[in-house]
């Protein structure tokens, strides 16, 4: 099983899903929703993410071995509708997956604290959010402080550690 992030465009996840489909392979994957901080290019909005996620979730989540995460990029690149709309999307279909990235870089948490200075850490932000849950994968979670690791241990959320890359980031 591979939890893979697909890009903000829908055919890159039905792609990866058509193939993976193909080859009996069980794959989660999700569509990235990323509506701020990026080329224009790679950006949605919070609702077309909404909307095309949705329709991904119908046509693949659960089809055979294969299961759909809700996929915000980070919290640098969601604005908080965006990430209202995501946990929405769990609330509605609840044996989704969740996946997404935190406290990869301490510049990266400085960010965070810059765009969310109502909350009071980095996980405080998903969690906000109801992104927090027995299906969510954290990667990275480098720089985590003790009361976030017992949030994530609360909830069942699992931090997916990624020693090569991490290993890079000094």
């Amino acid at each position: 099983t591979a939890l893979v992030f697909g890009s903000v465009h829908p055919q890159s996840v039905n792609s990866f899903f058509e193939a993976a489909e193909k080859l009996d392979l069980r794959m989660i994957a999700g569509k990235v929703m990323m509506d701020r901080n990026a080329p224009d290019y790679l950006t949605d909005t919070a609702e077309s993410s909404y909307v095309e996620s949705k329709a991904l979730i119908e046509r693949w989540h659960g089809k055979g071995r294969l299961h759909y995460a809700v996929t915000p990029r980070f919290a640098p690149t969601s604005t908080p509708e965006q990430l209202t709309l995501a946990g929405q999307l769990l609330t509605e279909y609840p044996d989704l997956y969740m996946q997404t990235h935190i406290s990869e870089n301490l510049k990266e948490i400085e960010w965070v604290k810059e765009l969310f200075p109502e909350r009071k850490g980095y996980l405080d932000v998903y969690d906000h959010y109801q992104l927090l849950g027995e299906r969510s994968v954290f990667a990275h979670g480098v720089h985590l402080c003790d009361d976030e690791c017992a949030r994530l241990a609360e909830t069942g959320s699992a931090i997916s550690f990624c020693p090569t890359s991490n290993f890079f980031l000094g």
